[in-house]
């Protein structure tokens, strides 16, 4: 059976809840006790110390002083006795009530304990005071007939007088029945509040989860609007991951997007090479396919179209994965003179066979950190659709200029008929065609394709341009 992470949280918190409950619960039951006692014995202890040094200090005489010195010990909830080196009782102090060590009930009659003996020299006492003087140091605890525990610490000074504290133990386990009775009542509530605080925690926890599951369903759906509300103030995890989330929303509906422009805007461009292919087709099949000449002319005309076919889902693919960051930067040193040489080699035939020259101008050695394959990639879009728009008996001109900074200028320049300025508005953006009346074919892609590799290397590009003068195309790198 699936378990949702709500009740598995709520699970979570309230063992965490119980596990501290039940750690009380045996620290309480085992330890409390023990502890107790060991303070009251250090207690007992520190003032039995106190007593032993007042009566020093007073050189043994129990004057008046020194009694109410004493007295005020027992409000420490203790017993003191002191007695003489024969063991007969010479003076009690009580701070627990009756049966104080064991002395039994307190005579209410009697004017003074110094002449109520009966009280002080108990069998019980007599033997006491004489375990003290044979240990010197001593501890241990006595029960009276009535059963009520009580702590002992004494000691034998100076040969001279038995020191005697005493304190009730039944206070302890009256202190633990307590405890534990409100530890009980503490535990059902505490059980309560940890069901509603998981609860509450369970549902402030799986909340922005929730909120992420509805946004994927929705973008499952077709609805790249979906954008996932980020809480100001410092991002925790699950508000990273909803950051990450609206980023990658971002993508996927800017890819849609591009994906159905390029759709869109190719499907024509598609239609008219592919109605051409199979119109000559069906002539040579149908009519010409007899006549070599017209058949030869019309096979050269399904080639050329095919090839323009092939050399737009080219540019097609090849825009997709640049702006898409498919491609991904090679920074690498080379000399950008040399690539330059290298293209108008590679164009020369071309442009001999049109009429048309193509020239460098610039230093032989300029070095420059770039993706030299990606920058190939502009020259040839450039100097393809500069060789394009350039007449019979004109010159397209390749020039590298040095500019402050150390920084390299490579412009591309035509001897066409010039573009206006709000066709240069427009010119990088995809599909857009400034000279439509110049009657030449192309994809719409070239210099779209030359913006993105230059937004990804961070190169400034540009054109100048005014009508009947040619054109300039740039990038600074």
């Amino acid at each position: 059976m699936k378990t949702s992470i709500r009740n598995k949280l709520t699970a979570l918190i309230l063992a965490i809840c119980l596990s501290i409950i039940v750690i009380i619960w045996l620290t309480t039951a085992l330890l409390f006790k023990p502890m107790y006692y060991a303070m009251t014995q250090s207690e007992l202890t520190a003032i039995l110390s106190k007593a032993v040094k007042v009566v020093k200090e007073s050189d043994g005489v129990l004057s008046q002083e020194v009694i109410d010195e004493i007295s005020s010990y027992i409000n420490h909830g203790v017993c003191i006795e002191i007695s003489d080196e024969f063991g007969s009782g010479l003076l009690l102090l009580e701070g627990i009530g009756d049966a104080c060590q064991l002395h039994g009930a307190k005579d209410t009659s009697a004017e003074s304990l110094y002449i109520d003996q009966r009280r002080l020299n108990t069998q019980e006492a007599l033997e006491l005071r004489q375990l003290v003087r044979s240990s010197e140091n001593y501890t241990g605890s006595i029960t009276d007939d009535y059963n009520n525990r009580q702590l002992v610490k004494g000691t034998y000074w100076n040969n001279r007088y038995v020191i005697i504290v005493s304190t009730n133990l039944a206070r302890t386990d009256s202190i633990v029945r307590i405890v534990l009775s409100q530890l009980r009542t503490a535990t059902f509530f505490s059980i309560i509040l940890a069901l509603i605080i998981s609860a509450l925690m369970s549902n402030w926890f799986i909340k922005p989860i929730t909120v992420l599951s509805k946004a994927t369903k929705e973008i499952a759906k077709g609805n790249y609007g979906v954008n996932i509300e980020v809480p100001e103030g410092p991002a925790d995890e699950f508000g990273q991951l909803a950051q990450d989330f609206n980023v990658m929303v971002g993508e996927i509906e800017a890819s849609q997007q591009v994906q159905k422009e390029l759709i869109a805007s190719i499907s024509h461009d598609l239609r008219t090479p592919l109605t051409i292919i199979k119109g000559y087709a069906e002539s040579i099949r149908d009519i010409t396919g007899e006549n070599r000449e017209i058949r030869e002319q019309q096979l050269n005309t399904i080639i050329d179209e095919t090839d323009r076919l092939s050399k737009m889902v080219n540019s097609v693919m090849e825009y997709a994965k640049i702006s898409q960051g498919a491609v991904k930067l090679n920074i690498v040193q080379y000399n950008m003179a040399d690539m330059c040489a290298d293209v108008v080699d590679i164009y020369s035939n071309k442009a001999q066979n049109e009429g048309k020259t193509i020239t460098y101008e610039g230093p032989d050695t300029v070095y420059v950190f770039a993706d030299a394959s990606l920058i190939e990639r502009v020259m040839h879009n450039l100097v393809s659709n500069a060789l394009l728009h350039t007449p019979r008996g004109t010159e397209v001109k390749i020039r590298i200029t040095l500019l402050e900074n150390s920084k390299v200028k490579v412009s591309v320049i035509d001897s066409g008929e010039g573009i206006s300025e709000e066709d240069q508005k427009h010119l990088f953006e995809k599909y857009y065609r400034a000279r439509k009346e110049s009657g030449k074919q192309g994809t719409g892609l070239g210099l779209a394709i030359v913006k993105t590799i230059m937004e990804n290397h961070g190169f400034d590009y540009g054109v100048n341009s005014q009508l009947g003068q040619g054109s300039e195309f740039w990038f600074i790198m």
